[in-house]
């Protein structure tokens, strides 16, 4: 319920109330000594993503999807995999039962992202955050790019690909089914701990095969 949110957790557009996901996680996490939230790109490219979210809660395990593209959000079209990982992980905590009822303010196109001068200062009555198109606030703050693969995990990709006689090809195949990545050097961290999770299981397999 919307009562369960701070005030600050709450985002008027355009006469409705929505809430951010920073709202859903707060609750999540008080209610949850043990909350785990893992994230997967499933499509990757310039003009559009999609990511996957899956939320491990004491109540069960809950998943949603969130998407993203250039076109849709152009206010963000910079930062769409970021935006489309918060809206899978704000998807993902509705369906776990935080704020289950309302659509996340995350989830909002361009077009409503912003209020006119009337709800603003009908938010500001009610306590709610006022929202204009200087205000609001950068989705990237709630869920920050993840750096870029390090040295050490790109030699680790190669090592092990070369371990389990695995062609370059192959390689590349891999790094586009899991992230939608081509190259090695477009690899975030998180891509690159994904592959190398996936290189290792492939060369524990390989092993057990051989004896």
């Amino acid at each position: 319920m919307l009562n369960n949110f701070k005030n600050d957790e709450l985002v008027k557009v355009q006469g409705k109330i929505y809430p951010v996901v920073g709202g859903r996680l707060r609750m999540a996490h008080d209610e949850n000594k043990l909350l785990s939230i893992e994230t997967s790109v499933l499509y990757y490219n310039d003009d559009s993503t999609v990511v996957h979210a899956h939320v491990k809660t004491e109540k069960g395990t809950f998943a949603g999807l969130g998407n993203a593209s250039a076109k849709r959000d152009r206010k963000l079209a910079n930062a769409i995999l970021e935006l489309a990982e918060t809206r899978a992980i704000a998807r993902a905590l509705r369906f776990a039962g935080y704020g289950v009822e309302y659509t996340g303010f995350e989830e909002m196109p361009d077009t409503r992202n912003a209020s006119s001068e009337d709800e603003n200062k009908e938010g500001s009555r009610d306590g709610n955050r006022e929202v204009n198109k200087d205000e609001i606030k950068d989705i990237r703050e709630l869920n920050p790019p993840d750096p870029g693969a390090t040295k050490a995990q790109l030699n680790a990709i190669f090592s092990l690909a070369q371990s389990i006689n695995m062609t370059n090809d192959e390689l590349r195949k891999t790094m586009q089914d899991m992230t939608g990545k081509s190259y090695s050097k477009d690899l975030s961290k998180r891509d690159a701990s994904e592959i190398i999770n996936e290189l290792k299981q492939k060369e524990s397999n390989n092993k057990a095969e051989a004896h």
